[in-house]
């Protein structure tokens, strides 16, 4: 039922994002430099969302060309699987991290699906379709964890400023025992608590 109830939670804050993002920016603009985080603590589980756009977090917003394009993805993708360089909770909350999910770049996935099957399609056509759709890619992984003493976890710190270094902010949505939280994390001011 717990893993039921995050689910949930994590589908409604990426509606909310999505829809908070047409509002503000139109037609699902995003705004490099700016990721959103997403967490939900529930009885002994945590569960973290974290989006940004590819730009920040891979280097470049299209699919990977060239060979160094693909090893600087493949970095991308090492790095987002490993969240205790990202993330740091209290040891004294004994969280294990149970579960993770990387989330590709939707445009990516398109263009990759349409590249495979428009082999005949002119080099600037291919060009212009990188270009519209490379405006707009994120990138993101969600991290479930199982905490032996929930009550000591009480905070998080975004350590991954540091590893994301063009990252300036992130804006973060919680849902906790005792309500929701909202707030916005920079890398001088990285640490939240509750």
């Amino acid at each position: 039922m717990k893993a039921v109830t995050l689910l949930l939670a994590a589908a409604t804050f990426a509606v909310h994002a999505h829809h908070d993002e047409h509002e503000s920016h139109g037609h699902g603009a995003h705004e490099h430099g700016h990721g959103h985080l997403n967490f939900v603590v529930d009885g002994d589980q945590l569960m973290i969302e974290l989006q940004a756009p590819a730009a920040d977090l891979v280097g470049f917003e299209h699919a990977a060309r060239s060979d160094e394009e693909k090893a600087q993805y493949a970095k991308a993708v090492a790095r987002l699987q490993q969240p205790d360089a990202l993330f740091r909770l209290d040891p004294a909350a004994g969280c294990k991290l149970t579960h993770q999910e990387l989330q590709a770049a939707k445009e990516d996935h398109d263009h990759e699906h349409d590249h495979d099957h428009d082999h005949d399609k002119a080099g600037a056509d291919h060009d212009e379709h990188q270009h519209d759709e490379s405006g707009h890619a994120d990138f993101g992984a969600m991290y479930t964890y199982t905490c032996a003493t929930p009550a000591k976890l009480t905070g998080l710190e975004a350590s991954l400023f540091s590893v994301y270094p063009s990252l300036e902010k992130l804006s973060v949505q919680g849902i906790l025992p005792a309500g929701q939280t909202a707030a916005e994390l920079t890398p001088s001011a990285n640490k939240l608590s509750w």
